[in-house]
């Protein structure tokens, strides 16, 4: 049952959240979105399913959230959001479409911009394309309260400055030796930018909440001794066949199975990100993510 109290206290929140966020404001005062880059070491960890479902969950609790999906030609958010986009990245970095053609609203409440499924030219973006994509970013994130990049896996220059153009990192990895040595790469490789954003651990497929958090505290004491590069940690997703038996067309977990034991650990997740943006938010600094990322570009 759910009190009277408690939906005031939920619309009190949500007011608070929206004071914070600028919501509501002059738009000449309000803030550019707090960008959040969703990274992996390795292909399978299920980074999009968390991009996609968390993006829903900041939703709901009243944020604009739009999803850009930077895995360059090989990007399925928009399969996980049951998107059919009329227009991708490809016509954005094409030099075709604008960011409002290509910007769509997904049925589950988040914006998208999908990435392009099978086009190869994405995966070989020169500067020319970076410094595009940095110009859209910037107008996205002053439509919007929080940014997530679906970013591609690895260490391709590509995702790198995508990544490093973000205030928060988000390392997506299992419990496994590939996908931590992996991880472990990509962490090192962040560790050595002369600006380095925050990086928090998401441990997907744990069999048991105890070994998410061992996972984290073995890949944080490399990360620190060896890199000196301190990560925290955000949680973990258990192992779910209710994840894995999910065919293409289904809602996302979030809306579709509500009371199953990953969608509770994704509220939980959404919780603890939406803490920390509140938190990037208030310490922002004056430069947007468009500067940050012309910024790597140069640098690489």
């Amino acid at each position: 049952m759910v009190l009277d109290s408690d939906r005031k206290l939920e619309r009190s929140g949500r007011g608070f959240l929206r004071r914070l966020l600028g919501r509501g404001g002059d738009p000449a005062r309000r803030g550019e979105a707090v960008v959040v880059a969703f990274a992996s070491g390795k292909g399978g960890t299920g980074k999009s399913f968390l991009t996609t479902n968390l993006a829903i969950g900041l939703h709901q609790r009243g944020l604009r959230v739009c999803v850009v999906d930077c895995d360059f030609g090989l990007g399925n958010a928009h399969l996980l959001f049951g998107a059919n986009p009329r227009y991708s990245m490809q016509h954005l970095l094409g030099g075709q479409r604008t960011v409002g053609h290509v910007l769509m609203t997904t049925d589950y409440g988040p914006s998208l911009v999908a990435g392009g499924s099978g086009i190869s030219s994405l995966a070989e973006l020169n500067a020319k394309h970076m410094q595009m994509l940095a110009r859209a970013l910037g107008q996205i994130a002053d439509r919007h309260d929080v940014v997530l990049l679906d970013c591609a896996a690895g260490l391709a220059p590509q995702s790198m400055i995508t990544v490093l153009a973000a205030q928060e990192v988000v390392m997506v990895t299992n419990p496994e030796i590939a996908a931590l040595t992996d991880a472990y790469a990509v962490i090192k490789c962040l560790s050595r930018q002369v600006e380095r954003p925050d990086v928090r651990l998401v441990v997907n497929r744990a069999p048991d909440p105890q070994l998410g958090r061992a996972t984290f505290d073995r890949l944080s004491d490399v990360s620190r001794r060896f890199a000196n590069q301190p990560i925290h940690y955000l949680g973990a997703v258990p192992e779910d066949p209710a994840v894995s038996h999910r065919r293409l067309g289904q809602a996302p977990l979030l809306v579709g199975l509500p009371e199953c034991r990953t969608t509770k650990a994704l509220v939980g997740l959404v919780g603890a990100l939406e803490a920390q943006i509140l938190e990037a938010r208030q310490a922002a600094g004056s430069r947007g993510v468009e500067a940050r990322m012309l910024a790597q570009i140069r640098r690489w």
